[in-house]
């Protein structure tokens, strides 16, 4: 063991081994110096992350368009499967019309348009729209009626659908267009 004892501020004392990385400041290193190359290493960590900023605003800018485009492109030809799903039928219906008036009877006529009919309406359920028909003493509801006529009454003591005018219709139940009835009313 030594006698000596060695002063820490000394300026003999340059070596550094305490385990810690941090810089290393000499008293003979210019402070000026040490601090430009601090400046200019931020300097460029800055750059850095401005370029890593502005690359990803470009790549959220891309996103965003190309979500707008297939959203356009979706409401665009949305209801193409029910459009392709109704060709049938319209085609029944110009083969209904083409046929030789002289020659077809109305009892066939009838029958073609229901079967066109039917064909029109499974088309329709298969594509989740559903009529709207109240009977006659089925309560009133607005959600789905739209009354259009009253009829005087004893026979109910609420709003209540005497006749059914025009069809409603609902898309996975929402009204598409509400059923258009008579309702009761009090005499």
């Amino acid at each position: 063991m030594s006698d000596e004892y060695e002063d820490p501020m000394s300026d003999n004392n340059t070596s550094r081994d305490d385990g810690d990385d941090g810089p290393a400041f000499s008293l003979d290193a210019d402070p000026s110096g040490i601090l430009e190359a601090d400046l200019r290493k931020l300097q460029s960590e800055r750059d850095t992350l401005f370029e890593q900023l502005a690359r990803v605003q470009a790549d959220f800018r891309n996103a965003q368009k190309r979500l707008e485009a297939d959203k356009q492109q979706a409401i665009q030809f949305a209801n193409s499967k029910l459009i392709t799903s109704l060709l049938p039928v319209i085609d029944n219906f110009e083969r209904a019309l083409a046929a030789d008036p002289a020659k077809a009877d109305a009892g066939s006529l009838l029958k073609g348009l229901q079967i066109v009919y039917d064909q029109l309406m499974t088309q329709f359920r298969s594509q989740n729209i559903e009529p709207i028909a109240p009977e006659a003493g089925t309560p009133f509801d607005p959600n789905l009626h739209q009354a259009i006529m009253q009829q005087p009454t004893d026979k109910y003591d609420q709003p209540t659908v005497t006749q059914l005018l025009q069809k409603g219709y609902q898309l996975h139940g929402r009204v598409l267009r509400p059923a258009q009835v008579a309702v009761s009313k009090l005499s």
